[in-house]
This record gives C-alpha cells, structure tokens and sequence, in this order.
C-alpha cells in the first residue's frame, strides 16, 4: 500500500525509484530491493509529513519544534510538550491526514480542532483503526 492504495512493487531501470500510476520501480540487486524501497518511503514520508506539519501548525498558530520519524506499533503519532512531532514513517501507507500543538489530548476539544484543520476526518481514521494493523505486516529486509 501506498497512499491508502495498492501498488505493485516492480524492477526498476536506472538509479532512482520511478512511482507510477499502479507501480513501484526499484532498480538494484533483487536482494536490495527491500532496503532500497524502505529507504525511499522513510524519505516519501518525511517530505510529505513535514509538509503537512508545516501546513497545519500555521494553520493553528503554534509551531512545532522538530519532526521524528520512527517504526512504531502503538502509536501512529505523539507530540511533547515542547513542540516536537513524532510519527510512524509507516503512514505513508495510509490515505493522507498537528492537532496536538494545540490539544495534548484526545478529547473533544482534540477532534474539533482536528475538523477545523483537517476538515471531515472520519472516514480517514477509520480507515486508519480497520487497516493500520495491517500495515505492520510488511517488511522490507
């Protein structure tokens, strides 16, 4: 999975990962491909997740002191109370969704300032508690 949709991993010509419209093209050794296709997520995930943390900490008002990124089972996310950000590279599987900054909690007040930022939220963390499981099932070594 990648961005909530599946994509075949496939062997790539050249040097650099190709993403395409149903695929993944990894050049390399046939043993390094995993490595290769770990490698390129990790730093899909820190492009994109930076973005949107950059986003939506303007969009609150409150910045945020640093961006992790790590592979984490009982957390998708964490921020402290400084300001630093925390997630699993691994939603970079998920379909795309810092409230925290604002709320060090999940109440209502948490998911409200969620549907401010985010708009409609529902259906993509739903998607998250059906199929984040599964998402711990690859491996890439």
């Amino acid at each position: 999975p990648l961005g909530g949709r599946m994509v075949q991993v496939v062997q790539g010509q050249g040097r650099r990962v190709q993403l395409g419209e149903d695929t993944i093209a990894v050049p390399g050794r046939e043993d390094r491909v995993p490595v290769r296709l770990a490698a390129h997520l990790k730093e899909l995930a820190r492009d994109r997740l930076a973005g949107a943390c950059d986003d939506y900490a303007a969009a609150l008002g409150r910045p945020y002191s640093k961006l992790t990124l790590r592979d984490t089972r009982s957390r998708w996310g964490s921020c402290t109370s400084d300001g630093g950000l925390m997630f699993s590279w691994r939603l970079i599987l998920t379909p795309p969704e810092v409230a925290h900054l604002a709320q060090m909690n999940h109440s209502p007040a948490f998911w409200a300032e969620v549907e401010r930022i985010y708009g409609p939220y529902k259906d993509a963390r739903g998607w998250l508690r059906q199929n984040g499981s599964d998402l711990h099932r690859y491996r890439f070594s």
